[in-house]
């Protein structure tokens, strides 16, 4: 019974949950926007049903507790000082992997902007979250913050099941998990999660708009399109980025009282007092392992279409 509360096995149930009904929604209502909004509802009520059969505290695993009204507008701000070194890892992984993400957003965007922001920004923002930085995260996390940071990050990075997207996934949960450690509170990185998609999301409609984003999927390959160049101009932009964001980090630790905990992790003395509990399990690299394969056959059938 211990094994069916465990956080290894939520990853299973995760990814069962997920594809049966991708494929099982996806063969009934050929429209991704509704597919894709039954699927987060359906992993909504999977992990709520999980956390309460298991007998864990809701309000504790998911982190439904308040932060600092001043640092809202400081995880907003962050939420857009991440982005240029985001988008200089997705570019590098662009330069490396099939990129499946263009058309796929191509596709959303085409039922207008209202449902794709309600699809790609709000209830990914909202599901992942209470996903990933909360009921996965709390599990990680009993042996020690840094750990929990590190292999709920790789989940949520590989979860995205393809190799492109993970480069940057993998990223982006980890500043998730460290700003929600810098406010303790979920609704920190729901709404992080929300702003980041929604900018991509707006970008996107606008180059939609214009056919610039038709004239990348039309070229022979998305890859193509994607210079040393290119990367070489943002890399600027994405340590300037880099600086602002951890300015902003420590500022939003400091508004919740959070900053002199996150200092104790430099501390070798600190950490030695940590429980030596193991953070992971094998059903957590089971499923770490199933999201590699998939990841590679998509990008081998990518390659080769």
């Amino acid at each position: 019974m211990k094994y069916f509360q465990s956080t290894g096995f939520f990853c299973l149930l995760y990814l069962g949950v997920f594809w049966c009904l991708s494929f099982g929604v996806s063969i009934l209502i050929p429209n991704s926007q509704i597919t894709n909004a039954i699927v987060y509802v359906g992993i909504a009520l999977c992990g709520i049903l999980f956390t309460i059969i298991s007998g864990k505290d809701i309000k504790k695993t998911l982190r439904l507790h308040k932060m600092h009204v001043g640092s809202i507008i400081l995880v907003i701000l962050m939420s857009l000082t991440i982005r240029p070194f985001a988008s200089l890892i997705s570019q590098m992984g662009t330069m490396i992997f099939q990129d499946i993400t263009t058309s796929s957003i191509n596709r959303q965007l085409s039922n207008g902007l209202i449902p794709a922001l309600t699809t790609m920004a709000f209830l990914p923002g909202l599901v992942e979250e209470m996903t990933f930085r909360g009921i996965i995260y709390s599990g990680l996390r009993k042996a020690n913050p840094i750990k929990g940071i590190l292999l709920s990050a790789l989940f949520f990075g590989l979860a995205h099941m393809n190799f492109q997207q993970f480069c940057y996934a993998f990223f982006l949960g980890l500043v998730f998990g460290l700003v929600i450690e810098a406010t303790d509170s979920i609704f920190s990185t729901m709404l992080m999660h929300m702003c980041f998609n929604g900018l991509s999301v707006a970008i996107s409609y606008i180059m939609y708009h214009s056919g610039t984003l038709s004239k990348i999927l039309n070229s022979s390959t998305v890859a193509q399109t994607t210079t040393w160049d290119s990367v070489i101009i943002l890399i600027p932009s994405a340590f300037l980025g880099a600086v602002l964001s951890i300015l902003l980090f420590l500022a939003i630790a400091k508004l919740n009282g959070r900053l002199g905990y996150i200092k104790t992790w430099f501390s070798k003395d600190i950490r030695k007092t940590w429980p030596k509990e193991k953070a992971s399990s094998i059903s957590y690299w089971i499923a770490i392992g199933i999201c590699i394969f998939i990841a590679f056959i998509i990008e081998v059938a990518g390659q080769l279409h």
